[in-house]
């Protein structure tokens, strides 16, 4: 592998004190309250980076997230996660979904299902004066066969960090290691560190994060920029739309960028949900 192919190591050491700056950041920020499904980060609505807060105990919710876009010199692709999460138990949740996606490399399209996803969140440290919110997640993706399937099983485990500022401004900090097999691209650490704040009084949202995975073993890192928002339609609904860039593909002289967008809804299963009115009298 060329030179050009690969970030050097000094660009790969650069991004970890973007992580302790947040980490010191968060451990100074003040008390906060609870969050409304509009200040919720899931992952790839629109950023990779998410936040520390499960769902609301007893909720379900269901998501679908779609992304795709332009590579120099690339095939075109697209990338969509349907999920379903509930709060299971007090401060815990969990999820299952499947990653579809559809690839055209200039002779013919194939889509396929990538994999069938299934994570779990607990809260074990809620915010205070002092410790940001913190929680540990853990997650699985498993082959289902085809063109596009990943070929192993692949584990990851992460830890999640969320600090308020009077009320508003909050700050992210994720970062974990997932195990995968040669062939799926082999074990390598992931994290990132984002921001988001609500745009006035009213129930919108923008965010921004800086993500990376840097290989265990000698490979390129793979670094991601997003920007977005978040809007609350409803009293239990949620869009979501984002642009997201690949830093390293840039910095080889690859132009490249992704439109992220997304809808989420809390409903019901006969009594298995609670969800309380949302404050803003405005929204129906």
């Amino acid at each position: 592998m060329s030179a050009k192919s690969r970030m050097s190591v000094p660009s790969r050491i650069r991004l970890w004190p973007l992580f302790a700056l947040a980490v010191v950041m968060m451990l100074s920020g003040r008390e906060a309250t609870a969050q409304e499904d509009f200040r919720s980060l899931d992952a790839g609505r629109p950023l990779k980076v998410t936040d520390a807060y499960p769902k609301k105990y007893l909720e379900w919710e269901f998501q679908f997230g779609l992304q795709g876009g332009w590579t120099k010199g690339g095939p075109q692709s697209a990338e969509g996660l349907i999920e379903l999460e509930t709060g299971l138990f007090r401060n815990f949740e969990i999820g299952a979904g499947l990653q579809v996606a559809t690839e055209d490399d200039g002779t013919g399209a194939t889509t396929g299902i990538g994999a069938v996803e299934i994570e779990a969140l607990y809260n074990f440290n809620h915010e205070g004066w002092t410790w940001p919110a913190m929680a540990i997640q853990v997650d699985a993706q498993a082959p289902v066969g085809g063109d596009l399937s990943r070929e192993d099983w692949a584990w990851g485990i992460d830890l999640i960090l969320t600090r308020s500022f009077a009320s508003r401004l909050r700050l992210h900090a994720n970062g974990g290691f997932v195990v995968a097999s040669q062939v799926d691209g082999d074990d390598y650490w992931r994290g990132g560190v984002a921001f988001d704040i609500p745009l006035g009084f009213s129930s919108r949202l923008i965010m921004g994060d800086l993500y990376a995975e840097i290989p265990v073993d000698t490979g390129p890192t793979r670094a991601w920029a997003e920007l977005g928002t978040r809007v609350q339609v409803t009293n239990l609904s949620v869009i979501d739309v984002g642009l997201s860039t690949r830093l390293d593909e840039w910095d080889r002289g690859d132009a490249n960028i992704r439109l992220v967008v997304g809808f989420s809804r809390v409903f019901g299963i006969g009594g298995l949900v609670r969800v309380p009115d949302y404050p803003n009298p405005r929204i129906r």
